[in-house]
Order: C-alpha cells, then structure tokens, then sequence
C-alpha cells in the first residue's frame, strides 16, 4: 500500500505543477519570483490535501466538521486563478481556430520586412507570391498580409492564379526556363485566346531570354485570336520594350528608425522585435508596453497577444489602476475593431 500512496503522490505533484503554470500573475517577467510562487502554492496544497485525507474523522469527532469546509474552501481560493486561465484559454481555442498559436516574430518577420520592401520597390508579382505560400502553410497573420496589399492597391484573393499559371510563375522564379516556357506554350496550345499564359511567355522570352523576337512572335499570334481585349494587346506590346531593357537591381531604402514609422509603413515584424528589446530593458515604462500591445492587438490583429501584455501590465508593481484601466480600454477597442467571422 506504501508504493501505491508514492505513486499517486508523485502523480498528484506533477499534476499541481503543471496546474500552477496556468497562474495568470506568473508573467515571466521575474522568474526567480514565479518560481517561488508555484513551489508555495504547490506545498500549501499537498500540506492541505494531506491533513484532509490523513485526518481521522470517528477519532476527532465533531471537530472535523469545520476541516470540511475550511480546507475545500482554502484549497479552492489557492486554484480559482489557475483554473480560470486554464479554462479561459480553452475556450479561446474553441472559438477562435485562427488564433491557436502565439504569435512568434522571430518566425514571420523576415518574411512580413520583405513583402513590405517588394511593394516598396514596385515588385508586387513577387510580393503577391509570398503572400500566397505564408496563407497556405499558415506562418503568417491573413489580416496582417491583407492590409500590406491593400496599402498598395492590391487584393489577396483576386491574385490567385490557376494551379499551371502559378507553378509557371514559380519556375520562372527559380531560373527555370524551359520548363516554364513548356507549360506556358502547352497552355495556349489548349486555349490560344488564353492571355494570361501569352503575357507571362511575352515576359519570358523578353525579359529571361533576351528574345523579343520571340515575344513578338507571340503577340502576333495573339491577336488573330477572338475576344482577346484591345487593352490586353496594347499593354503586351508597350510591356514587351521595357521587358527587353536591362535594369538595375532595385535599391533597397533603409528601415525607419522610429518605431511609429515602422509600424505605420508595415514593418510590423521589426516593430515588435524592437519594442520587445525595449521593454525587456525598461519593464517599468508603461508607454512602451502600450505600444507592443498595440502592435499585436491594432496593428496585427493579435488580440490574443495584446491580451497577454494587458494582464502583464495589471499584475505589475509600478502601473497604476488609472494605467491599468486606459490599457483594458484600447484592448477592448482593438478587440470592436477586429473584423468579425461570418
């Protein structure tokens, strides 16, 4: 019987470990002191559990009646909080699928800087086909992609192209060639009228191959073919002379230096990495603080981030309760803000 009480001991402490994880004054932002914190809320309750249990009740008589009450009721405040973040992050996940990860900068904000630096610089082909292949594994935030498009005029859903067009496209990018050139010819082989395959083979021969002889050849073709758009033909024929000249590898214009300026230009990646660094330095600044919540909760529509620095801010020492209540106040605004799912 001694092994079998071991063993549930030693399930019944690793059980209220993990359970004390879930204490929502536990920020992280002082190890040391969480530490103390679950090792005291895990003592006190296995000394509690061990008095109620271990407790003879015929022997004591009455006076256990009050140990009923008393220790159940102890055992309940020491857990409401845990349990409550335990229970609140669940619900979160049920009713929320999108947001069952943490953000993570360090994952996406390389790829959130170079989407803003392509626009920035005219290459939004390019730009358009990272944004598609972060939506398809999911590294990156659909609202976040959605407004740097918009910015620039451009929509996420309607720069979908068809699966041959995109695996042309994705070729063309690598340096394949030839085998973006097949595609493309066997396309309008199906479907001559097809304008899309015709302007990026235009683009290949002139711009890849340095053959706009070629291009021309296409153009030609394409316009002995019925309802294709006047439009269609003449942007073919003023793009194919700029696909033929050589240019220069953009310029890459250095990042703002101030965190608004790169929130505002969408360097939204950068802006958290360096308001994190901040308030890792100075944990006491309020502002700061403010502005990474803002930057997960307006600008990225990370509510669930922006939650976290909000109880953050509540449990900390220095923050006063009018500081905590103008943070809850733009937290609940982000949330109204936040487009709704159908």
């Amino acid at each position: 019987m001694t092994f079998i009480y071991v063993i549930l001991l030693t399930l019944a402490t690793v059980a209220i470990w993990w359970l004390s994880g879930f204490d929502p004054k536990a920020t992280g932002e002082n190890r040391r002191a969480d530490l103390i914190r679950r090792i005291v809320r895990c003592v006190a309750t296995l000394i509690l559990a061990g008095i109620f249990f271990g407790t003879n009740a015929v022997a004591l008589g009455y006076t256990f009646i009050p140990l009923i009450f008393i220790i159940p009721t102890s055992l309940s405040l020491l857990w409401c909080g845990p349990i409550s973040e335990l229970l609140s992050q669940g619900f979160h996940r049920l009713i929320d699928s999108d947001d069952r990860r943490e953000f993570d900068p360090n994952k996406s904000t390389r790829d959130l800087d170079m989407i803003a630096i392509l626009l920035k610089n005219g290459r939004k082909e390019e730009a358009l086909q990272l944004c598609h292949k972060l939506k398809e594994t999911g590294d990156a935030n659909i609202l976040v992609l959605e407004t740097l498009l918009a910015l620039h005029g451009i929509h996420l859903e309607s720069g979908r192209k068809p699966a041959p067009l995109t695996e042309a496209c994705r070729l063309r990018s690598e340096g394949k060639f030839v085998e973006a050139e097949t595609i493309l010819n066997s396309l309008l082989v199906e479907n001559p009228s097809n304008a899309d395959a015709a302007l990026m083979l235009m683009r290949l021969y002139a711009q890849d191959l340095r053959r706009s002889d070629k291009a021309a050849e296409v153009l030609r073709t394409l316009k002995t073919q019925p309802h294709v758009p006047s439009s269609h033909i003449e942007y073919a024929r003023r793009s194919i002379h700029d696909w033929s000249q050589k240019k220069a590898d953009p310029v890459i214009a250095p990042l703002p230096e101030s965190v608004d300026e790169l929130l505002a230009n969408g360097y939204l990646g950068t802006a958290i990495e360096v308001l994190e660094g901040k308030t890792k330095e100075q944990p006491d600044d309020f502002e700061l603080k403010l502005k990474l919540a803002e930057a997960h909760g307006k600008y990225c529509g990370n509510i669930r981030g922006a939650e976290k620095i909000v109880r953050q801010i509540e449990s900390h020492h220095s923050f006063n309760s009018e500081q905590i209540q103008i943070a809850k106040s733009k937290l609940q605004e982000w949330r109204e803000a936040k487009p709704q799912k159908n």
